[in-house]
């Protein structure tokens, strides 16, 4: 059988952004779904799932809640990473994967199965409060396409470096040019990739 390399240009539209991802391979990817990226999970069954506790823990003051039941925050105060901008309403706050799910997605992730899918979608170390603003500003941008302020960057690039590495993600080269390019001034550590099995069960 004769495998025809071709261009496949593939165009995600999402509600906060798109990401345009470009790539030569012999096979389609299919259709990204946040659907099937299951986040904000609820794992101890205390009615606070995933983007309440990051709130609650994170909050520089003791939060408030939108009734008595304590499952939902309404204020605290925040700093949104990539700005440094203070936020007091949580709904001013969105809760951010570092590496976006959509290009997880394009990177590898389609072929994972649901089970993985939300193991990544609710990985604390790929998740950052910021502004909502921003957060749809970057959308599902690599970091050749979008960077936070200058004094978060390097941490930024770090956890770029450190989530691709742990998933054995296949990033757009120009990506992994701007992560190497920032190798020296940021510190960022060669990781040794892991096993995605080893990570995901």
């Amino acid at each position: 059988m004769i495998f025809i390399r071709y261009l496949l240009i593939v165009i995600i539209t999402l509600s906060f952004g798109h990401l345009v991802y470009a790539q030569e391979n012999s096979q389609t990817i299919p259709s990204y779904n946040r659907n099937e990226w299951r986040h904000w999970i609820d794992s101890d069954n205390d009615c606070q799932n995933l983007r309440q506790e990051l709130l609650i823990s994170q909050s520089r003051t003791e939060v408030t809640y939108t009734n008595s039941r304590k499952c939902t925050v309404s204020t605290g105060n925040w700093i949104g990473p990539y700005t440094g901008k203070i936020f007091n309403k949580s709904s001013d706050i969105d809760v951010d994967h570092v590496v976006p799910l959509a290009y997880a997605h394009m990177a590898g992730g389609y072929l994972w199965t649901k089970s993985q899918k939300e193991i990544f979608a609710n990985d604390i170390e790929n998740l950052i409060l910021v502004d909502d603003g921003e957060n749809q500003l970057k959308g599902a941008a690599g970091p050749s396409q979008y960077l936070p302020r200058e004094s978060f960057r390097c941490d930024y690039l770090n956890i770029w470096r450190h989530i691709i590495n742990k998933y054995e993600l296949q990033p757009l080269e120009k990506d992994q040019e701007t992560i190497n390019n920032y190798s020296n001034e940021c510190n960022i550590a060669n990781e040794t990739q892991g096993l995605i099995d080893n990570d995901i069960e």
